[in-house]
């Protein structure tokens, strides 16, 4: 007795296309490996190609195991939801069994969840919920793509969905991804002539005309030779066209976009040299990355007068530090209208008796963003604007202009720290002593418990070992100085080979390696954590270096984006310091000044120091408070999101059980509902069509209702043409038909029957 065993049968469409298609997603798959997406670490996306494969796998399995669009999907599905966890949980933990690495990825994506919806946290340490996300994005690109060839016979569907995803990967990371385009274009060629060869073949067939391979074999020399000319062709242009078609394709982006850009860039990996839109953007949310934005392209230009050189334009101000990034929270907005005092009212209302004036006019290139680029406290603007403040004081925070690519003209005073002057002075800022307001303590002296680490508690203790003092001016000033000229650290743009696994002060302390955000960061930081029992109140600011001066104009350079410091002195305010190396920072200077008692502040400033505010909290024509990033309102979004979605699944289970038909339905009120639900997809019958034509066409159509249309399809001839009189079975089983049916002919939705001459609906 013999057994016969299963012969692996060659698919209709040839092994050749699947090759193809399993090809481009590969090669799919590569791209989005390349820029190491998930906080730089590559090796954590290698599992992508894995994924792009089994997604393959399942959307040819389908169409050959006779399964439906949907029956092959929700299949694919549950399988990627066992095996991306998996695959995920390997690329963190290579030697983990399956259990442990599907526990570790639910217990990572869990973790990631609680810390921004529930913990309050700005940022999440976890990041293995990247990887999952990414896995599912590439399974479930590869899955349509692959379905799309074998299933629908739509090479051309599956050819764009997987091109936009390539083309969003590459317009979003400064890598150079052109081979991968150059490979994936070339792929998708040669699957689009196969395929038309193999629609060629099938219609000879058919007709009985001629030898069917011939016609294939002159479609696929003349497509090869096609696409050879083609990609050698493009190559050329590629490496010697002058032209630069997609300059500016970002620019003039709404500023909608950017905003919303801005809300959700907490939630998104630090990797792949994120390329920036519209240029350089100073978000609520502040990460650090493993690479500094170098983009050379001129973000504005400032008429400035002759007397000032060397400014810095501050942008934004932030309060809390949550180891990748800083945060702006606790924000209040005012309307600002043009030539009306800035921060009258406000504890940070610039002093006449320590600045001196300054005017400058700002015209906007590519910095699209649209806030006020202050050398030092701006005072008023000649346009519209909204100012955010921090903190119940309203310390602050940034100033937003109503539109935002127009040239301004800003009035603002400028520190004045200068040798002659006597108020600000290295001896008055060493005596100020450390009786901070209480909300500047609870705002800019706190430390997370994982903030620093061993690395960073070595670095702070040999910094307060060599200074030699607490005293919070004198150690400011060491520290800044410290940081710039040591040689143990080095000014690094990019970081990615760390590869290091902590927070950005605690990586630099360990590396030694970093740029202005990390130089910034770690003073700020230190600072806070120098005296344990008074903390000293320290903020990270971003704006621009001076840029390039040429008489009375100034260009600054997107690259010229940076970061410091500004400490807090009672009676004085906020000091600024640059500890970023390599000749990149501009270190504050204060000549020490005459000796001048402990703890004695100057009069004129302290008396001052906290004014009833002119705009009162909460008064129509002032503030109304906004969510705060990592606040409850933030918080708030994940929780909703989750609910609302939960609620919208048992709704639509909910409505389309109270819509299905209860109790015994008659065959023809079925076929009527049945048909009606068709004809509003464009599918109705047509008056020449019997019962059983009308449901065969339908089938074809939708091959995962055959069954239910004949169900219905026979009770219907036979109660309305044999006059029969079906019992209680029959009926039940007409009404469970059509029940299914309102779900089944959904997918008519995705068909687009074409229409014939005189209008009536063609169904192929």
């Amino acid at each position: 007795m013999t057994i016969d065993t299963p012969r692996v049968r060659r698919p209709e469409e040839g092994w050749l296309t699947l090759a193809l298609v399993l090809a481009m997603a590969i090669t799919l798959a590569w791209a989005v490996d390349d820029p190491a997406w998930v906080n730089g670490k590559g090796e954590l996306t290698d599992v992508l190609q894995v994924c792009a494969l089994l997604g393959v796998v399942f959307g040819f399995a389908g169409p050959k195991l006779g399964w439906g669009r949907w029956t092959t999907h929700l299949v694919g599905a549950l399988f990627a939801g066992l095996l991306i966890p998996i695959l995920a949980g390997f690329a963190a933990l290579p030697a983990a069994s399956p259990a442990e690495a599907f526990q570790f990825t639910a217990q990572g994506s869990i973790a990631a969840y609680l810390d921004i919806a529930w913990r309050g946290l700005q940022f999440t340490n976890e990041e293995i919920h990247y990887v999952l996300v990414l896995g599912i994005v590439l399974w479930a690109t590869a899955q349509f793509g692959a379905y799309a060839v074998f299933g629908h016979r739509r090479p051309l569907n599956a050819v764009v969905v997987m091109g936009l995803v390539l083309v969003l990967n590459m317009g979003l990371t400064l890598n150079r991804q052109l081979p991968y385009i150059i490979t994936f274009t070339a792929l998708a060629l040669f699957l689009l002539i196969e395929m038309h060869a193999f629609d060629e073949r099938a219609t000879w067939i058919r007709r009985r005309i001629g030898d069917p391979t011939t016609i294939s074999g002159m479609y696929l020399r003349g497509g090869t030779v096609f696409i050879v000319l083609a990609m050698v062709g493009a190559g050329l242009l590629t490496q010697r066209a002058a032209s630069n078609p997609l300059a500016g394709a970002w620019d003039g982006v709404d500023e909608q976009l950017i905003a919303f850009g801005e809300k959700v860039s907490r939630f998104l990996p630090m990797g792949g040299a994120l390329r920036p839109i519209g240029g350089v953007q100073f978000n609520d949310v502040a990460r650090i990355g493993d690479t500094w934005f170098t983009d050379p392209g001129i973000a504005f230009t400032a008429t400035i007068p002759d007397t000032e050189d060397d400014i810095k334009w501050r942008a934004k101000s932030y309060d809390t530090y949550a180891g990748d990034g800083w945060a702006l929270t606790r924000t209040t907005p005012f309307e600002v209208a043009p030539g009306e005092s800035i921060l009258e009212g406000f504890p940070e209302n610039p002093k006449e008796d320590n600045t001196r004036p300054i005017t400058v006019t700002i015209t906007p290139v590519r910095y699209e963003q649209g806030l006020v680029l202050a050398p030092g406290s701006p005072v008023s603007t000649d346009q519209q604007t909204e100012l955010v403040v921090s903190g119940s004081q309203g310390w602050f925070g940034y100033v937003r202009m109503r539109d935002a690519n127009v040239p301004y003209t800003l009035q603002a005073r400028v520190l004045d720290l200068s040798d002659d002057q006597e108020l600000i002075t290295g001896h008055r800022l060493e005596a100020a002593g450390t009786s901070y307001p209480p909300e500047i303590k609870d705002l800019y002296t706190q430390v997370a418990p994982d903030a620093i680490g061993p690395d960073a508690r070595e670095l702070l203790a040999t910094i307060l070992d060599k200074a030699g003092t607490t005293n919070p001016y004198r150690l400011a000033v060491f520290m800044q100085n410290y940081l710039r000229t040591s040689p143990d650290f080095q000014y690094d743009k990019d970081l990615t080979r760390f590869n290091c696994d902590a927070g950005a002060v605690e990586c630099f302390a360990r590396t030694k390696h970093g740029f202005c955000m990390q130089y910034a960061s770690t003073m700020a930081i230190l600072l806070r954590a120098a005296t344990p029992d008074k903390p000293i109140p320290t903020r990270l600011v971003q704006g621009f270096l001076p840029g390039r001066r040429s008489g009375n104009t100034a260009t600054v350079n997107n690259d010229d984006a940076h970061a410091w410091v500004e400490v807090y002195f009672p009676g004085y305010g906020w000091i600024p310091f640059d500890p970023t190396g390599a000749g990149i920072g501009q270190g504050t200077d204060i000549d020490d000044g005459p000796a001048v008692p402990p703890a004695t502040p100057v009069a004129s400033l302290s008396q001052r120091e906290f004014p009833d505010p002119v705009r009162p909290f909460g008064d129509v024509g002032g503030g109304t408070p906004t969510a705060t990033a990592g606040g409850l309102a933030d918080r708030a979004i994940l929780v909703v999101f989750a609910v609302l979605l939960t609620v919208v699944v048992v709704t639509i289970a909910i409505a389309a059980w109270l819509r299905g038909p209860r109790g015994q339905m008659s065959p023809d009120t079925a076929w009527q509902s049945m048909s009606r639900a068709a004809t509003r997809f464009g599918v109705g019958p047509k008056p020449n069509q019997t019962v059983y034509e009308y449901a065969t066409a339908l089938g074809e159509l939708v091959p995962v209702a055959k069954a239910d249309l004949q169900t219905v399809a026979e009770a219907k001839v036979e109660t309305t043409y044999a006059g029969l009189r079906l019992g209680g079975a029959r009926l039940d089983a007409v009404r469970d038909a059509t029940r299914r049916l309102r779900i089944s002919l959904l997918r008519l939705v995705f068909r687009r029957p074409r229409k014939g001459r005189r209008g009536t609906v063609k169904i192929r």
